[in-house]
C-alpha cells in the first residue's frame, strides 16, 4: 500500500503539471503550441503507465477513476506515434484531468500529512 501511496502521489502531481500547461492557453493556441502538447502529453503518458502498476485494492478504492482508460490513452500515445488526437488530449486535459485532481487531491495529500 505504501508504494500505492506514492503511484498515487505520482499520478496528482502530474496531473497537476498537465492542468497548469494549459491554464493560459484556448484550445486554438494549444493546438499551435507544440511544446505544450508534448508537455502534457508526457504528463498523460506518465499517469497511464503508473496507473497500471496500482494494486486491485487501491483501484477499487478510487472507483470513480477511469484507471482502464488512462492506461489505453498511454498506450495510444505511446504506439500510435504520428496519430494523436489533439482535440481528445485537450478534452482530456479540460475535462478528465481536473475530476482526477478533485477525487485524488483530498484524499493523497491527508495520506501525506498523516
Amino acid at each position: 500500500m505504501v508504494r500505492d501511496d506514492a503511484y498515487l502521489l505520482d499520478i496528482l502531481l502530474m496531473a497537476k503539471d498537465a492542468h497548469e500547461f494549459i491554464r493560459s492557453q484556448t484550445r486554438d493556441s494549444f493546438s499551435a503550441d507544440r511544446q505544450c502538447q508534448y508537455a502534457v502529453i508526457r504528463c498523460l503518458e506518465v499517469i497511464g503507465e503508473v496507473s497500471k502498476r496500482l494494486s486491485p485494492e487501491t483501484i477499487q478504492r478510487f472507483a470513480a477513476i477511469e484507471w482502464s482508460a488512462m492506461a489505453r490513452m498511454r498506450d495510444m500515445l505511446i504506439h500510435s506515434y504520428g496519430k494523436v488526437d489533439l482535440d481528445e488530449i485537450w478534452d482530456t486535459v479540460t475535462t478528465d484531468i481536473p475530476r482526477l485532481i478533485a477525487i485524488l487531491e483530498p484524499e493523497v495529500l491527508t495520506e501525506e500529512q498523516d
